[in-house]
């Protein structure tokens, strides 16, 4: 795989150098005295980077080379970057430059479950810093945080796992969906309601078929990429949906979502916790997975 790029896409940092010190400064002279370079240097500089945007970032007033409007509005976009960078290698050489701790999590757990514990934990651990992303759950060989919290059947590739929450899945809907087409007295009435899916249609099919429903046409209805789009659509009474209890609690709580059948379907697949296994955990990583299997023991 080439990771070249070509050359008329690379940056050029000299002249753009050149350009953030003359833009910031005001004049030739300056900029050449902050750089250590001569005022030739920094107008050739300049040319440069002109011929490469294609683009006349300065004018002539007089004797005076001032910033046109193209050169005013390119200073107010690459300024921040360069703040960012002095900013950086300040924190480098002084030592301060803090390591977050990297947490991936799947979107609904994130939401609904991980969120509120972090930040009863980031209360009590403000020393602690984190950086919370989004689990790569259709590559998770790709996910390197430190801590993670995944989805499947607990065994990947440089982690351990621990078993975190149950994956079962029951049918949940908006009241009104219960209104306009129940009652749900036995499993096979909820083919008369419209069905959400999360993923593909084959997570409806297993709960049927658990419960001794085979329908005889393809099952319809919304299809969603993951648990949170699901969750929201069930919420929002677009149909009936198979989610984790766990993970919806607050919306069972205020009447936005109902259960319609306590037949749970389970395949195997739970929510695991998951910690790094090539390196030895970091203390705050350590910190982190007590604190988050703390109040989930006797859950499971």
């Amino acid at each position: 795989m080439n990771l070249t790029q070509p050359a008329s896409h690379r940056i050029p940092f000299a002249p753009l150098r050149c350009f953030e010190s003359f833009a910031r400064l005001g004049n030739l002279a300056a900029a050449a005295l902050e750089l250590g370079i001569s005022p030739s240097a920094v107008s050739h500089q300049l040319t440069a980077l002109e011929d490469h945007l294609g683009v006349a970032l300065t004018i002539r007033r007089g004797r005076a080379l001032v910033l046109s409007a193209d050169g005013r509005n390119y200073f107010e976009a690459v300024s921040p970057a360069f703040a960012t960078l002095q900013n950086a290698t300040a924190q480098m050489k002084q030592r301060e430059l803090a390591q977050p701790m990297i947490v991936s999590a799947l979107p609904l757990i994130a939401t609904a479950w991980l969120l509120p514990r972090l930040k009863a934990f980031l209360a009590r651990n403000p020393d602690i810093e984190i950086q919370l992303q989004y689990a790569r759950y259709r590559n998770y060989a790709s996910d390197a945080a430190d801590l993670s919290l995944r989805f499947g059947r607990g065994e990947w590739i440089g982690y351990d796992s621990e078993l975190l929450l149950d994956g079962g899945v029951v049918p949940v809907c908006n009241p009104a969906i219960v209104r306009q087409y129940g009652p749900f007295a036995e499993p096979r009435d909820l083919l008369r309601a419209p069905l959400v899916h999360d993923g593909l249609s084959d997570g409806w099919l297993r709960w049927f078929a658990a419960q001794g429903v085979y329908p005889s046409i393809p099952l319809k209805g919304m299809i969603c990429e993951d648990g949170l789009l699901a969750g929201s659509a069930a919420s929002s009474g677009m149909g009936v949906a198979l989610l984790r209890p766990l993970l919806i609690e607050p919306q069972l709580r205020a009447g936005e979502l109902v259960v319609v059948s306590d037949h749970k379907q389970t395949d195997e697949r739970n929510y695991y916790l998951c910690v790094r296994n090539d390196t030895e955990p970091a203390p705050e990583v350590r910190r982190l997975k007590a604190w988050l299997k703390a109040p989930i023991q006797g859950r499971k």
